[in-house]
Parts: C-alpha cells; sequence; structure tokens
C-alpha cells in the first residue's frame, strides 16, 4: 500500500493522546464520608464493570478515530493494473489535443485532425461516466480548459468539435509539463492522459523534463498518434543572405524545402514579386530529407515589395508558400552632428557625391540638436563628440527604441574617459582604451574585413583585404564586448570597424576620423563606398523581421513611427482594421493567425508591411516512428499505451490505483457516531452512581 501525502504519516504519534488523556483522568479521585448502608445501596456492582468495559472501548474507538484521520489525510492507495484505455467513474481525464498546422493535412478528403478526433471518440465508449474532463489544445499549451464535469459521450464530442484547427505550432512537451503542474496542485490519484497528435518531433521530443514525468507520474498516458505516408513536400524556411537593398543592385532570397514522402521528390519551386513570376527552379529532395533553392532578381523600382516562393499542392496546402518583404528606400535621411564643420565636412561629401543617391543629409551642431525633430531622421552620425547633455541624451535614447541606426566617429577633441562615460557605459559602444599615434613617414594600412557581413558583400569581389588601403596616423584601440562584432581590423589585428548591438538600436564605430592627422581615409575612393554601405546598412536595421509566425504579436508605436492620426493595418484576407490611436504605445496587434502580408497604412499610405509565415517547426519531416512508440512502451511498462489509429489495437495493461479514501471517511463517521453513543451513555452511568 502507498500513500499519496506520505507525510501525514508523521502525525501517527498522536493515537497516544487519548491513552494519556484516560490515564490521567483515572488518577482523578477525592474522599467522601458516607455510612456503610448508604454506600452499599448506591453501589451497584454490574454498573461499575459496564462502566469500565465501555470506558476501555471508548478508549480504543478514540484511538481508532485519530488513526483513521490520519490515514485519510495521507490518502492510502493500492495499485493494480488494468486495460489502459479505461476511465474510471469520477476520475479525471486530461485531453491534449494537437491542433496545430501539421494536423491540417489531409488524406482521403478528411484532415488528420478530423481523423484523430474520429478516433478518439470512438475510444470514448471505455470510460465509465461521469468523469472530469480537462483539455488543453497544444496551440496553447500552458492554457488548461477545466470542462468539469462530463455525463455522457455527448459532452466528449460536443468538445472535440469545437477543436478548430490553428496556422500555429504546438508543443505536446510543454502541454505536458501543464499537466505536471496542474497534477502538483491538485494531487490528482489516478488521473488518465489521452494525448491526440501526429507525433511530430517539433512538437514531441523526449526530454529530461518528459522522461522524469513518466517515471514519477501516477496517471496513465494513452498515446493517439494519427499516422500515414503524407504526398506532401513543405516550403521550411526562406532568408535573404547578408546584403543591403540598394536601388539598380540584385537581390538575393534563398528557400529550403523539406520532402515528407518515403521517396524522392521532384519539386518546382517558383518565385513570384507581387503577382509577377520571376522563375523557376526544379529541385530534386531525397526521401525525409531537405534542399535548398536560390534565386536572384532585380527588383523593378524603389519602395515596397513583395516576394513569395510557391510549390504545387499536396497533402498539406498551408506550408507550399513562404513570404518576405523587400523595402528599396526611395530616401534616407540623415543627421550628422558634430563638433565643428571640419569633423563632418567629409562625411557630407561622401554621403552626397552621388547626385543621384536616395541619401538626404543635414549638418546640426550639439547644441542646436535639441531643436531637431529625429522621428523624420533615419540614421544620426556623431563625430568627434564626447559630450551632450541630459536632455539631448534622452533624445538619443527615444531615437535608438525606434530601432533606429548610430554611426560613431571618435575626433582628436575627444578623451577616452569622457567618450566612454557618453558612449559605451550609456548606449553599449565599446570602450576606448588606448591611443597609438605613427612616427613621422610611418603609417598602419588596413587588414581583413568580415566578409560575410552586408556592408561588405559584394564589394571586393570574393577578397577578404582591401588591395589600396587608407593610411592610418592615429589608432584608437578599442575592448570587444559580447555584443560586439568586428567588420575590419588595421594592418595589426586592432579593430578599425565595429557593429555594435546597443541597448536599444545599432551603431557602428569607426575606429578612426576622417581629418587631417588621423588618417587619409577622407580622400581615398574606399571612404564613400564604405559610407554609403554602412548608412544603407544602418537605415535598413529597424526592417519587419523575416522570421516572424502565425500567432506573433505585432508591436506597433504610432509615437516612433510620428503618426497621430488615421492609422490601419491591411491583413492578408483583404480585411481593413482601423487602429485606435490613445495612450496605448506600442499598439499590440496578435490577430495574425493567416499568413501573408500585413500592411500598415497612415492617411492611405502604406508605411510599413510585415510578412507572417507558418512556422518553420511545423514543416518538419520528423516525425516519431514505430521503433519510437515500442521504446517508450518498453522503458515506462505500466504506464504508457499507444492506440494507433485505424490498426487492430491490444493495449498494454496500466497501472490502475485504487483510493481507500471515501471507505476511510464512511468508517471515520460511523466510529464518530458510536463515540458520541458509548461517551453518552457513560454519562449516563456517572450520573447514576453520583446520584442514584
Amino acid at each position: 500500500m502507498s500513500f499519496i501525502n506520505s507525510f501525514f504519516l508523521y502525525l501517527l504519534p498522536l493515537v497516544v493522546v487519548p491513552i494519556v488523556i484516560h490515564l490521567i483522568g483515572r488518577q482523578r479521585y477525592y474522599k467522601q464520608e458516607f455510612s456503610t448502608l448508604r454506600f452499599l445501596k448506591q453501589l451497584e456492582i454490574d454498573l461499575i464493570r459496564k462502566l469500565k468495559i465501555r470506558q476501555i472501548l471508548l478508549l480504543l474507538l478514540r484511538i481508532l478515530l485519530i488513526l483513521l484521520l490520519i490515514l485519510v489525510f495521507a490518502r492510502p492507495y493500492r495499485t493494480s493494473q488494468s486495460p489502459g484505455i479505461v476511465v474510471g467513474k469520477g476520475e479525471t481525464l486530461y485531453l491534449v489535443v494537437d491542433n496545430s498546422l501539421s494536423m491540417q493535412a489531409r488524406l482521403k478528403g478528411k484532415s488528420l485532425l478530423e481523423i484523430g478526433k474520429s478516433s478518439l471518440y470512438s475510444a470514448t465508449e471505455q470510460i465509465d461516466y461521469p468523469v472530469y474532463i480537462k483539455l488543453i489544445e497544444s496551440t496553447q499549451p500552458q492554457k488548461i480548459k477545466d470542462i468539469g464535469l462530463i455525463t455522457d459521450p455527448t459532452g466528449i464530442e460536443d468538445i472535440l468539435a469545437n477543436i478548430d484547427a490553428s496556422n500555429r505550432s504546438g508543443s505536446i512537451n510543454r502541454s505536458i509539463n501543464t499537466i505536471q503542474t496542474d497534477l502538483k496542485s491538485q494531487r490528482e490519484l489516478n488521473p488518465a492522459i489521452w494525448v491526440l497528435s501526429d507525433f511530430q518531433l517539433s512538437d514531441f521530443q523526449r526530454d529530461p523534463g518528459v522522461d522524469a514525468f513518466f517515471k514519477a507520474s501516477v496517471s496513465r498516458v494513452i498515446l493517439f498518434p494519427v499516422t500515414c505516408n503524407l504526398e506532401n513536400v513543405a516550403i521550411s524556411s526562406i532568408s535573404i543572405p547578408g546584403q543591403l537593398f540598394r536601388q539598380n543592385q540584385t537581390v538575393q532570397i534563398r528557400g529550403f524545402l523539406s520532402n515528407w514522402n518515403s521517396n524522392p521528390v521532384e519539386a518546382p519551386v517558383s518565385l513570384f514579386l507581387g503577382d509577377q513570376k520571376l522563375g523557376q527552379a526544379l529541385l530534386t529532395i531525397p526521401p525525409r530529407e531537405e534542399a535548398n533553392v536560390r534565386f536572384e532578381f532585380l527588383p523593378p523600382a524603389q519602395g515596397f515589395h513583395q516576394a513569395k516562393l510557391k510549390i504545387s499542392d499536396d497533402d498539406l496546402l498551408m506550408d507550399n508558400k513562404r513570404f518576405v518583404p523587400l523595402n528599396i528606400p526611395d530616401r534616407i535621411r540623415v543627421l550628422i552632428v558634430s563638433r565643428n564643420p571640419d569633423d563632418s565636412r567629409y562625411i557630407k561629401l561622401a554621403l552626397t557625391a552621388d547626385e543621384s543617391s536616395v541619401i538626404l543629409v543635414k549638418m546640426t551642431s550639439p547644441s542646436l540638436f535639441l531643436t531637431e525633430d529625429l522621428a523624420v531622421y533615419d540614421l544620426l552620425v556623431f563625430s568627434n563628440i564626447d559630450e551632450l547633455s541630459d536632455n539631448a541624451r534622452a533624445k538619443l535614447n527615444f531615437f535608438l527604441e525606434m530601432n533606429r541606426g548610430l554611426l560613431l566617429f571618435p575626433g582628436k577633441d575627444c578623451t577616452p574617459e569622457k567618450f566612454n562615460s557618453l558612449w559605451a557605459i550609456n548606449f553599449g559602444f565599446p570602450k576606448w582604451r588606448t591611443t597609438r599615434t605613427a612616427e613621422s613617414g610611418q603609417y598602419l594600412k588596413s587588414g581583413n574585413i568580415d566578409a560575410t557581413h552586408p556592408v561588405f558583400g559584394r564589394l571586393l569581389r570574393d577578397k577578404d583585404s582591401f588591395e589600396y588601403s587608407p593610411e592610418f596616423y592615429t589608432i584608437p584601440g578599442f575592448s570587444i564586448g559580447k555584443n560586439h562584432r568586428i567588420l575590419a581590423t588595421y594592418e595589426d589585428n586592432t579593430p578599425f570597424i565595429i557593429d555594435a548591438t546597443l541597448t536599444a538600436g545599432r551603431g557602428i564605430l569607426l575606429a578612426s576620423a576622417p581629418v587631417a592627422g588621423w588618417s587619409n581615409l577622407q580622400m581615398t575612393g574606399f571612404f564613400p563606398a564604405i559610407m554609403n554601405r554602412l548608412v544603407f546598412y544602418l537605415s535598413q536595421q529597424g526592417m519587419p523581421e523575416l522570421d516572424m509566425a502565425c500567432g506573433d504579436t505585432l508591436l506597433i508605436s504610432p509615437s516612433k513611427l510620428n503618426i497621430r492620426t488615421d492609422l490601419s493595418i491591411h491583413t492578408p484576407d483583404n480585411r481593413r482594421i482601423k487602429l485606435a490611436l490613445g495612450t496605448n504605445d506600442p499598439i499590440l496587434f496578435d490577430d495574425t493567425g493567416i499568413p501573408g502580408f500585413y500592411e500598415l497604412y497612415s492617411e492611405g499610405r502604406k508605411i510599413n508591411q510585415y510578412a507572417i509565415n507558418v512556422p518553420e517547426s511545423e514543416s518538419s519531416s520528423k516525425f516519431l516512428s514505430i521503433l519510437d512508440f515500442e521504446k517508450l512502451l518498453s522503458d515506462y511498462p505500466g504506464k504508457i499505451a499507444v492506440f494507433f489509429i485505424g490498426g487492430e489495437n491490444d493495449l498494454n495493461r496500466l497501472e490502475h490505483h485504487r483510493e481507500y479514501s471515501d471507505w476511510l471517511i464512511i468508517m471515520v463517521l460511523l466510529i464518530a457516531l458510536l463515540e458520541s453513543y458509548i461517551g453518552r451513555v457513560n454519562r449516563k452511568i456517572r450520573g447514576k452512581l453520583q446520584h442514584g
């Protein structure tokens, strides 16, 4: 016999309390003078004998009553074996239903979810009603729906009918963890857990938490796998390799496809820009494996573009498209803040050398910086600045919180102490440690570059260093932290260009200055080229991410977009949703259940767009196999059974725990009544002995 709340057994010594009270009570004697005739008259030997017997019986009943009360709280139970699918009367049944994207795959005109729900309903014939039902949908794994007492199969049929397939990802693992937490709080003795799923490995994997639950749990777990050979190919992911989006520059898009079939498949993949088909490729994908395809095209104009990859229809339609947003900027507004005009003159010349450039530059001083409306700028450049007022810092923080970019140059009037106090401590740039000055006639050249970074992609034609390098005479040394990435070095490996993930936004630090005495960087053709690339890179940091999935929440900040009226979202299913502008900033938009493009409009003008794709995890071709299920059964005998939908099932007998608390409670009530009755009789006898 085992106990659910075994810690109550530590109270067993309390059974001696009635004995102690009884012994103490026996010592309470007193003398009373009376005549022999009166004593003989009042004393009735039979009554005294009966009183003693009842007192001993009363003592035993009180000991037993305390013992039973302790056992009631300890909740004893016995373990036996019973068919796994049986759910007893009054027990709790946890239903875990996988309604994730992969369950939308169709087989003979029905989705896997529909097939699974029909089989699950047929299994409910083994339930001895009424039972308590708790429902968890895998797409909401942390939420338990407490359905309550169900008295007949119709109730479960209604529950299953109201479960709809979702485009979101699911997690059986997290659902099981939620059940584990609920069982600890409720201390259920004999719950049954039924799990309906296709058991995609992205949804269910054996991890330490799940293994520990199966080993220690008193529950009976029945797995209902919906298994079949699906004729499906999925576009599992889409990416844009590191590059800058600029006018008259080609764009590369890469797609990854996974084959769910047990045989090789030839899959045609098409690239669309808007509704126009730009290209097609034929991929041969090995069984249960992945392959990738790359497209390159030239966008026809500046502005917003919507690209997508598409494959032919198959058993699962939702994973046959993936979307990616493109924004070829038609203008980039840059504000340069410098101590004096000489510090920024060459920076402005480098950015405006090309008359057809989309970069619009304005120069200002630290004192006039407070008068600028930073919401209209895409990028800020600070040159030879190591001090800002508190108000100026607050404005700069607001700018970076809009996920905008910051380009930073040290300068001859900066001191490392002040520079670090402003830029390193407050914003997260590298710390300036040392400064070296080359002797007359000597200088350093540039060293290696990170050719994988978008700033240098396609710049040096697959080279990793500059053929003609600027000359550097003053070399500031910066220390690199975990949020910093070196993009280029001097020839002695001292960091030259550093990409920094700031406390908000993103920044680039050039460990040099385009002024005489520091370098001749400003006099070379390298300077305009790298400056334009840095500006395009930093100005595109605020673009929507590519990995947003169905169910993700869009964070839209009207104040940071400088919008005060008329803001709306256009959804892929042609809905126009007006966003209420008020005190909430950002606005949380979570109605993203349909894949496609979500366009943000203000006063009839598109100002942003977001690509929402189906979750990558739901496109995986990896599922639990028959061998995996057999391993589960062998590792957890008596804990898990598998009900193969559409197959022959001879379910394992699982551990069934029968609790005795109900019987103990009845015994406690009967003993309490008996103790009360005997105690009342004893009181009457004492009364006769004292007054008779």
